[in-house]
């Protein structure tokens, strides 16, 4: 471990690996995406999210493995380090920033949207909203890990609050006659649905990144990584069910939570989940922004970024260069593109470190192998599924995506090869 990590403290327990997970994983998607699921198979839906929380669970079980092994920064990129080396070690920690770096830019403009459920936000007042949202929770970062974590967890309790409200309220109302006829749906549409709903389940990825900074990252990680995300696909399962339960027309509904609310809450119903989608948005925003400057520091500390992002704060023990670089392109990216694009592109970049990660722990457990460390069940079948399933999404993408992200691989290119030009005369 670097000198640079040592100075980090080490203040994220088990309780906080499980909130950033669900805040990883719940964002903006849950309050929008029950509708399009909805209009591709109609009350049989709940069962898309379900085999999707099932294959999520898979890549969840590689990325446990991976974290469990390691007590350093770096998450995706550590792994493919330690695995690969080299420029293929880089590519995977560049993308897994992007995907960073675009899902900050996305969930800032969808939850711009959600705040003008109350106060409309165009031209000028929007890009300055973004602006002084992306600086304020950038700054609550760079303050320390202690400040972020704590909330976290309040913004965890904040967005779960009127989800379970909607759930366990919405049971008693639901139409359970929808439900009759329900029979496994065909493979076609079902396979469409997918694709959608396993972008929903996104994000748990992220949360070993800070490893120098998690407490008993042996046990914690994986522990508090298979608790966060089983949690998240109850609750998404449950959603589902009482959106199609209670709103005959979901799947045209531009607002399906806030519209099914209502149906059994009243108009305050839809108050209450608009708030929700804010916390919700609001909190993965956080983690995001805690965890993608990290993913820079862990990068400069093998000299696959410039130097200056391995400084930490003498105060307040953060890397703090990273987190202001940070702070300063997400808001140009959120300025630049809308929430569609930017969440595309983030879904792809997920989807190529997922499949980096996958085959770094296939060779790792020959080089390295760990076997009084959690692993993984059923041997090579879980990171081997994983392969599978990362690129039987990335064919739903589309020619355009693929030219952006050539570009975006095009540039971590030059900045590799310029960081390594650099590097070069001081090792000779």
């Amino acid at each position: 471990m670097s000198n640079s990590e040592q100075r980090l403290v080490r203040a994220i327990g088990l309780k906080e690996i499980v909130a950033l997970t669900i805040n990883g994983i719940i964002g903006a998607g849950i309050f929008a995406l029950p509708a399009d699921a909805a209009k591709m198979l109609g009350p049989m839906s709940p069962i898309a999210f379900a085999i999707a929380g099932l294959f999520t669970t898979v890549i969840v079980l590689c990325f446990a493995e991976l974290g469990g092994r390691y007590d350093r920064t770096g998450g995706a990129y550590l792994y493919a380090h330690e695995a690969f080396g080299g420029v293929l070690a880089f590519l995977i920690g560049w993308l897994y920033f992007l995907a960073r770096l675009t899902s900050i830019g996305a969930l800032s403009n969808a939850l711009a949207g959600f705040v003008g459920f109350f106060i409309p936000l165009t031209g000028f007042a929007r890009s300055l909203f973004l602006i002084c949202l992306l600086m304020t929770l950038g700054l609550i970062n760079y303050r320390g890990i202690r400040l972020s974590t704590r909330l976290i967890n309040f913004l965890t309790i904040a967005k779960l609050l009127p989800l379970l409200l909607f759930i366990i309220a919405g049971l008693f109302f639901v139409n359970w006659q929808h439900f009759k006829d329900v029979s496994f749906p065909a493979v076609r549409p079902l396979t469409q649905t997918l694709l959608i709903t396993m972008f929903a389940f996104t994000g748990f990825e992220v949360i070993a990144v800070p490893g120098a900074e998690i407490i008993n990252t042996r046990k914690t990680v994986p522990l508090g990584l298979l608790l966060g995300t089983g949690t998240t696909i109850l609750i998404y399962v449950l959603i589902q069910t009482v959106a199609v339960g209670t709103l005959p027309g979901l799947a045209s509904s531009q607002t399906p939570l806030a519209s099914a609310a209502k149906t059994f809450l009243g108009s305050k119903g839809g108050v209450v989940l608009a708030i929700g989608a804010i916390c919700s948005t609001i909190g993965t925003l956080m983690s995001l922004l805690l965890v993608a400057p990290r993913i820079l520091f862990a990068m400069s500390l093998n000299h696959d970024m410039p130097e200056s992002f391995s400084q930490i704060h003498s105060q307040y023990r953060t890397p703090h260069v990273a987190i202001l670089f940070c702070i300063l392109l997400t808001a140009v990216v959120a300025l630049s593109s809308g929430f569609t694009r930017l969440a595309t592109l983030s879904a792809i970049a997920r989807m190529m470190t997922y499949i980096g990660s996958a085959s770094a722990l296939l060779l790792l457990r020959k080089k390295a192998p760990e076997p009084e460390k959690f692993q993984a069940p059923g041997g090579w079948l879980i990171p081997v599924l994983t392969i599978l399933l990362c690129l039987f999404l990335l064919t739903a993408t589309t020619r355009s995506h693929w030219i952006a992200g050539g570009i975006a691989i095009a540039v971590g290119l030059l900045l590799y090869a310029w960081g390594r030009l650099r590097v070069a005369p001081h090792s000779s």
